[in-house]
């Protein structure tokens, strides 16, 4: 009777998994297409020279190749009809002996021009997780760094989180010491992210930054685990949202769509997951009034650029990047501005 059982509740969960609608994932349709992966319903995410969707690029000189070399480029269904496109950028930082390398910014050794090369080193894998929830795994390699470091990246989609991109950095083979991999999120500019969410409430660029002007970057700033919401799993998260209602209205450079957000707010975020992290783990942003490489101002005043959680070096440990229409709010965040 027991054994008739097991096989009635295998059938019906097979039948139940069978039933279930495949998600719409992206990926290359062969060996030849372009690198590009996620689902039409959420992130996706993308590799030189693939573009992640509309807009191609923020500045002029990266229209038409998606963006720097040396990023994975990000992208949501922020486009009428659900089209994607770009939000973010994340570079690969690697710190070896105190030095830290640039992914965007580094040299590539095969010819010379900034960015390091990220390729693919094996098709991407659907597996299915339980029933009707699928995982997609794209391995990915970064060119070497100058200072000896050698990353190798994990990264993965679940069909029933299609907000997340979970990304787990590793020493490749003959990698020197790593003592951290930050990833950083890089164009907090594009959407204009003014507000930094804590456990209290949330901190104004200008708060932390207060007449910031130039074409620099303002200094990082460092929030340790004690200012960072807690989840009801245990996981550990921090959030950057514009503070405008309309970002799509603003066209940063009038008469064309150069560095023009062209979505409704989104929240982007930071999660690390409860077991995955230690006390070391802290947020950290910095700033910019003035977009990158030019001198034009930042309507409404600067913005937070880099947006990232650094700690020690875990090789293999997951970091997961989303971006969600959902509120702060809808996250656990309190309503309320941090004050001095």
């Amino acid at each position: 009777m027991r054994s008739v059982l097991a096989i009635l509740a295998c059938a019906l969960a097979s039948r139940a998994c069978a039933g279930a609608p495949d998600p719409a994932w992206l990926r290359p349709s062969d060996a030849s297409g372009e690198p590009r992966w996620g689902l039409s319903n959420g992130i996706a995410f993308a590799i030189h020279p693939a573009p992640v969707g509309r807009p191609e690029g923020p500045a002029g000189a990266a229209r038409g190749t998606g963006g720097p070399r040396g990023l994975i480029r990000v992208g949501y269904p922020i486009l009428a009809g659900g089209a994607h496109a770009l939000v973010n950028f994340i570079a690969i930082e690697p710190v070896v002996g105190g030095r830290r390398a640039f992914s965007e910014l580094e040299k590539s050794d095969s010819d010379g021009q900034p960015g390091k090369i990220i390729e693919a080193i094996g098709p991407a894998t659907i597996g299915r997780e339980a029933a009707g929830v699928q995982r997609l795994v794209v391995p990915l390699r970064v060119e070497s760094f100058r200072n000896g470091a050698r990353v190798c990246l994990n990264v993965s989609m679940r069909s029933d989180h299609p907000d997340e991109l979970r990304i787990a950095a590793d020493a490749d083979h003959g990698s020197a010491p790593i003592e951290q991999c930050i990833l950083t999120a890089t164009m907090g500019n594009l959407a204009r992210a003014r507000r930094l969410w804590l456990s209290d409430g949330f901190v104004e660029c200008q708060t932390l930054y207060p007449g910031h002007t130039g074409d620099t970057f303002a200094p990082h700033t460092v929030f340790p685990i004690g200012q960072l919401l807690r989840e009801q799993d245990g996981s550990a998260l921090v959030a950057i949202t514009t503070d405008e209602a309309d970002p799509a209205s603003i066209f940063p450079f009038p008469g064309t769509r150069r560095w023009h957000y062209p979505g409704p707010p989104v929240t982007q975020y930071w999660r690390k997951e409860q077991g995955c992290f230690r006390d070391d783990l802290a947020a950290v942003v910095n700033a910019r009034a003035t977009y990158w490489a030019t001198q034009q101002p930042i309507p409404g005043g600067p913005a937070f650029e880099n947006f990232e959680f650094t700690e020690k070096f875990r090789g293999g440990s997951p970091l997961i990047f989303g971006i969600t229409r959902r509120t702060p709010q809808e996250l656990g965040y309190p309503n309320r501005p941090i004050r001095n």
